[in-house]
């Protein structure tokens, strides 16, 4: 531009030296084209309206199609606007999210494109860079909308069809085999009555039909108030594969948290790991039920990530689990198991709270490690591989 007024300002000073009309009309034409190509363009990105439409969050593996709307309310066209759209990696579904399009006066145009998640997390999507310019080269516009857009990626959900956790607490909604106590609104059939049943639990109408007294059977039920505990402890993980095997533990939270909120159970996140929208260590979720309660801990396990946390599990956990109920049922996930953090869970079973712990990564002494847990009330599996998750099924069943 500076190049092009200074070329003016030197033709036109020829022209009034040598006294050449032809000269004075270039410089009218050449700068009457430049300060209405400024005009023109100034005044159409001021009137263009830029709307992004698009889902904020996906499962792994799903596309997103994104929408970007360019509105143009001037009367004046845009002969070429460039957009580039800063795409994360992990949601790149092309090489290059460049495109040149057109938008005529008073006109909406749409330009569609989509998203591949790849790998779960909280993406950042923008800004969208647009560049614009007239047809004679004079102007040449850049800018960038302000209109960032983050994507939560959940982390994969397996399903586990037949998991039964056990449960200290006597009444629920589970029907189950682990007999605590009857609950009295699962009916089951009749029996015969015999001394000491509660005339409560008579039932008249099928008395009446069979001419004898026979009295009601209930299925015995579990509730489970379930708790995650999710070690993301960066010391805690083999340093071979460090990366693969947190995020297998996330898989193995998620999927836990999925079928319990399926069954209609509270269930709760508390993990050391950090939170990528705070930078601090991530807020425990409180054991609830429904499937808000399912979207907050899928969104919570999207955003963290693995770190070097200070303290290990055997210090850090006793706090975050202290304020249990009794009968909840603790799930550790976790790639270590070491004696002060089985005595930690031991005083958690003492209690009142059923201990269940899955190691994510291999663990020399497992065996010897299951059985010292089995006489301190703590059952121990590995879930190292899907198929071992999938042995979770028949888990507290017999």
């Amino acid at each position: 531009m500076n190049n092009l007024f200074w070329a003016l300002l030197l033709l036109f000073l020829v022209g009034v030296l040598l006294r050449m009309d032809w000269v004075y009309y270039l410089v009218y034409v050449i700068g009457g084209m430049w300060v209405f190509s400024h005009w023109w363009i100034k005044r159409s990105v001021g009137k263009l309206d830029v709307q992004r439409q698009l889902a904020d969050h996906a499962f792994l593996g799903e596309k997103i199609p994104v929408e970007v709307r360019f509105t143009n309310r001037s009367w004046l066209p845009l002969p070429w606007l460039q957009l580039q759209e800063l795409v994360p990696l992990d949601l790149k579904d092309a090489l290059d999210y460049s495109m040149v399009i057109s938008v005529g006066s008073r006109a909406v145009v749409e330009h569609d494109y989509t998203l591949y998640c790849k790998r779960r997390g909280y993406y950042a999507l923008g800004p969208l860079s647009l560049r614009t310019g007239d047809l004679f080269g004079f102007v040449d516009t850049v800018w960038q909308t302000n209109q960032i857009v983050h994507i939560t990626v959940y982390p994969q959900v397996l399903a586990l069809h037949k998991l039964g956790l056990p449960s200290r607490a006597p009444f629920g909604v589970i029907a189950s085999r682990q007999r605590l106590f009857e609950d009295p609104t699962r009916l089951a059939g009749v029996r015969a009555y015999t001394n000491g049943d509660s005339q409560r639990a008579i039932h008249w109408k099928a008395s009446a039909h069979s001419d004898s007294l026979l009295v009601k059977k209930f299925q015995p039920a579990i509730a489970l108030n379930v708790a995650i505990v999710l070690d993301l402890n960066r010391e805690a993980y083999p340093h071979v594969g460090e990366y693969g095997l947190s995020e297998w533990a996330i898989v193995i939270a998620a999927s836990i948290a999925s079928h319990m909120v399926q069954q209609r159970q509270p269930v709760g996140l508390i993990t050391n790991g950090l939170d990528v929208v705070s930078d601090q260590l991530a807020a425990a979720l409180p054991s609830r039920n429904g499937q808000g309660q399912l979207m907050s801990i899928l969104s919570l396990l999207a955003r963290l990530k693995m770190h070097v946390f200070a303290q290990d599990l055997a210090t850090w956990l006793p706090k975050q689990i202290a304020h249990l109920e009794w009968g909840t049922t603790l799930i550790v996930v976790t790639p270590q198991l070491d004696e002060q953090a089985l005595w930690v869970l031991h005083n958690a079973y003492r209690r009142g709270s059923q201990v269940i712990v899955l190691l994510c990564a291999p663990q020399i002494d497992l065996e010897v490690l299951q059985s010292r847990g089995k006489r301190l009330g703590i059952a121990i599996y590995k879930t190292i591989w899907e198929k071992d998750l999938e042995a979770l099924e028949t888990l507290g069943t017999g």
